[in-house]
């Protein structure tokens, strides 16, 4: 059924008079005496009374003037709608992200992203690295945070978001915290808090050591945690010496919770990527999320 004749229907029935709703719509009286007959024909039911000076509607006239309201309010309510999701951002984030991202990166970037957004979610689910990008390449998540360079893959497409430095930490009451430099061998004999393998903050240390020459299983952990802010829980305490983002230590450093190492002539710095599933984010929200995160690179915590 036509909508523009279900239009001139319902402001026949107001206006009373064809020749007024013909100056309307800009058209001639027979198109519009042609518009209703159509209908008329094609519910196989007279609508209006002619017979009398006076429009007035049949029973079946009457009907249709119901459905008229009920059909054109939804279809105006419909292309709003439409209008309004062309213009307002709206679904759920789900991201995956390792740990430093998902607690020091996102939070401040999600909260701004959701402000100018009011009608967006987002859920950050957090895995190490190796498990984060695993979930990218078999399609579980459309975009994901993490310290590893992603391996080549069709599928995926990344780029740089962010650097750090990787730093020893210790309890400020421990002999090394005297120290203003320490050599890489002072560390052998120490008591070493360590990430998981799959952590991309250890592939990152490791791979770090090992371009600088040194032998990485010189260092054995007497502790392995598999979160980066119970590694710093654990040196608070005064367990030991463990390597952390320094991003994860502002607060305990302001605190004097813990005091930063500086090792002579080493630095670790890593990289922190944005990867996405490229033949899933179709969506203007992730489309928009993405060009979001890229207006605020590098990203610092």
């Amino acid at each position: 059924m036509n909508l523009e004749y279900l239009k001139t229907y319902i402001e026949l029935v107001r206006l009373g008079n064809f020749s007024v709703v013909a100056k309307k719509f800009s058209l001639s009286q027979p198109a519009i005496s042609f518009q209703i007959q159509k209908l008329e024909h094609d519910l196989g039911a007279r609508l209006i009374n002619r017979s009398q000076k006076r429009i007035t509607l049949t029973d079946a006239g009457k009907r249709l003037l119901e459905f008229a309201h009920t059909v054109i309010g939804e279809s105006d309510k419909m292309f709003n709608d439409l209008d309004r999701l062309r213009q307002e951002i709206s679904g759920e984030l789900v991201i995956v992200a390792s740990t430093i991202p998902s607690e020091f990166m996102l939070p401040p970037l999600l909260s701004e992203f959701i402000k100018l957004n009011p009608a967006v979610k987002a859920k950050v689910e957090t895995r190490d690295s190796l498990t984060a990008i695993a979930g990218l390449q078999n399609g579980t998540y459309e975009i994901g945070f993490c310290g590893i360079v992603p391996p080549k893959n069709n599928n995926l497409q990344s780029f740089k978001i962010a650097e750090d430095d990787i730093v020893p930490i210790v309890f400020p009451d421990h002999p090394l915290a005297k120290k203003s430099r320490i050599s890489f061998a002072e560390l052998q004999g120490e008591s070493l808090i360590f990430r998981e393998e799959t952590s991309g903050t250890q592939k990152s240390l490791e791979a770090l050591l090992s371009k600088a020459g040194l032998d990485t299983h010189l260092l054995s952990p007497r502790l392995v945690l598999s979160n980066t802010q119970a590694l710093v829980s654990a040196v608070e305490s005064g367990m030991g010496v463990a390597f952390v983002s320094n991003l994860a230590i502002k607060k305990s450093l302001e605190l004097g919770l813990v005091k930063k190492l500086s090792l002579e002539n080493l630095k670790f710095k890593r990289d922190f990527y944005c990867i996405y599933h490229k033949e899933k984010l179709t969506s203007r929200l992730f489309q928009e999320f993405l060009a979001f995160i890229k207006t605020k690179m590098p990203i610092t915590a």
